[in-house]
């Protein structure tokens, strides 16, 4: 019978306990990206739904709005809802009509929101409208989703 010295028995130990540790690090590791990813694109989502709020009510403001989203700008929106994140930008689209607001939080998580008179609009494309839209891609954002509307 093979007898196997007490160090080597200890090594072989001490080497499956590491690659248990290994395997389990990547686990974590994967797990807190997946997280972070969901954070991100929450975030994204948060932010242009707040800031469709603070434009509805810019809208109705007779110091702001007036009527019409045609002087609706971050500053705007920041004055309505102290709230609203500085991420978020504005397009303002059909002469003041509609609007479409985008936030990208990093690359591949943003998120856009078309709102006010959408029926003005022309070319939507694939775009949703009155709703917090996720935009999940490295090659487009929602700001390039907002640009390409008219």
């Amino acid at each position: 019978m093979l007898q196997l010295h007490p160090v080597a028995v200890r090594l072989v130990a001490l080497l499956a306990l590491l690659a248990a540790l290994g395997v389990a690090a990547t686990a974590y590791a994967s797990s807190a990206a997946r997280s972070q990813t969901r954070a991100r694109d929450r975030a994204a989502v948060t932010n242009v739904s707040a800031a469709a709020a603070a434009a509805e009510a810019w809208l109705q403001d007779p110091l702001s709005g007036g009527g019409s989203y045609r002087k609706l700008d971050p500053a705007g929106l920041a004055r309505q809802a102290p709230s609203v994140s500085p991420h978020v930008h504005v397009t303002v689209l059909a002469k003041g009509a509609a609007f479409c607001l985008d936030d990208e939080e990093s690359a591949g998580h943003s998120a856009y929101y078309v709102g006010g008179e959408v029926g003005k609009l022309r070319h939507l494309g694939s775009a949703a409208t009155l709703e917090a839209t996720l935009v999940r891609s490295r090659t487009t954002d929602a700001a390039a989703v907002c640009r390409s509307i008219s």
